[in-house]
């Protein structure tokens, strides 16, 4: 599974790509999990907003989540 973060470089952004890779870790998610702030990025998702969690191609999620068993279900949910 190849999970991204696509944001501005706010705070917001970087930490929803700590808590993923906190997940990862913790909940051991076989998931390659990389960060973009490339703003083109997400324009050429469509969001109008950051950040986007985008799971194997799809958006799975714009802004953050919540908490960590909220990010865990999209997560879950994505895989499938």
């Amino acid at each position: 599974m190849e999970i991204r973060i696509v944001g501005s470089g706010c705070p917001t952004c970087r930490n929803l790509h700590k808590m993923v890779l906190k997940l990862k870790e913790d909940k051991q998610i076989d998931a390659d999990v990389k960060y973009s702030d490339d703003i083109q990025e997400l324009v050429e998702l469509g969001v109008m907003r950051s950040p986007a969690l985008v799971i194997d191609g799809e958006v799975a999620s714009v802004g953050m989540p919540g908490n960590e068993e909220r990010l865990l279900e999209i997560i879950k949910r994505a895989s499938k």
